[in-house]
């Protein structure tokens, strides 16, 4: 077998492993979480909403958009552009394209959506933010850092080629009881890592969820948006 060939193997196998360990390691920290998550995922292309606990078990699949979202053009956008779970009436609101109109729609679980109004691009939402009780948490140069009482502190580093778009850490948002952060990483450190990634996969990077007492992160759920509920 050509050397280069076998290099390539080698290191293929390699990065795989690493990224296995990579994204186990710490999993014990979701069975401390507490909720429910409702978020959307790609689905075949299109953003559907789904929820589950917070641990990630029991995930439920509450609503496909998948072959109704005809546009104007004839074409079709099947994506939920934003949603909103309204914990009293137990209510989820979500925009959805409709007869060629961004419209808005409610619906209950394991029930049908109800077009409530038409040309709608937006709605209020509750997803999880990176600010919590005077406590923000940003990106800089990659890395992540908390801000609290105007002190910085940085709590991810970044080591690598640093790139807005294609490299570094990137803040999502806090857990309601301000416990835990989740993040985004584009997971190389380099941009033509992430850029030979898109290559062969149609998303890149990760996400985890990191335990603010210890630092210690682990894969989380990979949403478009998340909102998360504490009873």
């Amino acid at each position: 077998m050509n050397r280069g060939i076998l290099l390539l193997i080698i290191i293929a196998i390699s990065f795989n492993v690493f990224q296995y360990l990579r994204n186990h390691i710490h999993a014990e920290l979701l069975s401390e979480l507490k909720g429910t998550i409702y978020y959307t995922e790609r689905v075949d292309g299109a953003l559907t909403l789904f929820k589950s606990d917070a641990t990630l078990q029991n995930k439920t699949l509450l609503y496909s958009h998948k072959g109704k979202g005809k546009d104007s053009s004839g074409d079709y956008n099947d994506n939920l552009t934003d949603f909103y779970y309204d914990k009293a009436s137990q209510t989820i609101y979500f925009i959805a394209m409709n007869n060629g109109s961004w419209s808005l729609f409610s619906i209950k679980e394991g029930e049908r959506p109800i077009l409530l109004e038409e040309d709608v691009m937006e709605i209020d939402t509750n997803y999880i933010q990176n600010q919590f009780n005077h406590r923000t948490i940003f990106s800089k140069q990659g890395s992540l850092y908390l801000k609290e009482k105007g002190n910085e502190n940085i709590i991810k580093k970044f080591y690598g080629i640093y790139d807005e778009k294609f490299t570094g850490y990137h803040p999502i948002g806090f857990s309601p009881d301000g416990k835990y952060f989740v993040y985004h990483s584009m997971e190389h450190l380099t941009p033509f890592g992430t850029l030979l990634t898109g290559v062969f996969k149609n998303s890149v990077g990760e996400t985890y969820i990191m335990d603010l007492s210890t630092m210690k992160s682990t894969k989380f759920i990979n949403a478009q948006h998340i909102q998360w509920i504490i009873e």
